[in-house]
């Protein structure tokens, strides 16, 4: 009896364990800002004759860069994407211009960042605490066949936190 009570422990931990899973949904597309010109996103930002051109022309995405990596904020305060500097590379090192990528969430997260589309931009205004993981990944494969991308963080702190820290902070002096 007690070597079953034993199995049934271990065959509940391990399907306890297998149950989580981090879910990656698409919620659109940006392109990779060209000199200073901010980057475009979007939803269906490109058509597919598009994305053939880019095939026909062997262009080939070896590095994505996505900067700040990490973006702190206060709970209600809007990110955007064309605020971010994106940045794709080919195999020689050279930028690409307007390299096609996809933006995804996690599942679990998108509801409390709250995303607003408008029409040259994706933008977020998480509506709780946490840190946010957002993830750029290119739409054109590198020389290998691979896919290359980049994952960068939203770090927001609670609106109230904020504040009582300024609160703080001037009633310490």
């Amino acid at each position: 009896m007690l070597c079953g009570a034993a199995l049934m422990t271990c065959v509940c931990a391990r399907l306890a364990a297998q149950s989580f899973q981090i879910v990656w949904v698409v919620v659109g597309e940006a392109e990779a800002n060209v000199g200073d010109r901010p980057p475009r996103a979007g939803r269906h930002l490109f058509m597919a004759s598009e994305l053939m051109t880019f095939s026909m022309k062997n262009v080939k995405v070896s590095r994505i860069d996505v900067s700040p990596a990490v973006t702190e904020i206060t709970a209600g305060v809007r990110l955007c994407v064309s605020s971010l500097n994106i940045k794709a590379y080919g195999d020689e090192g050279a930028a690409l211009e307007s390299a096609p990528l996809s933006i995804s969430v996690r599942q679990d997260q998108k509801q409390k960042l709250t995303l607003t589309r408008e029409r040259n931009d994706i933008c977020v205004t998480p509506s709780a605490a946490g840190e946010y993981p957002m993830r750029f990944a290119s739409l054109l494969p590198a020389r290998d066949g691979t896919t290359r991308g980049a994952q960068i963080f939203l770090r927001v702190a609670a609106a109230n936190a904020a504040a009582a820290a300024g609160t703080a902070s001037v009633s310490a002096l």
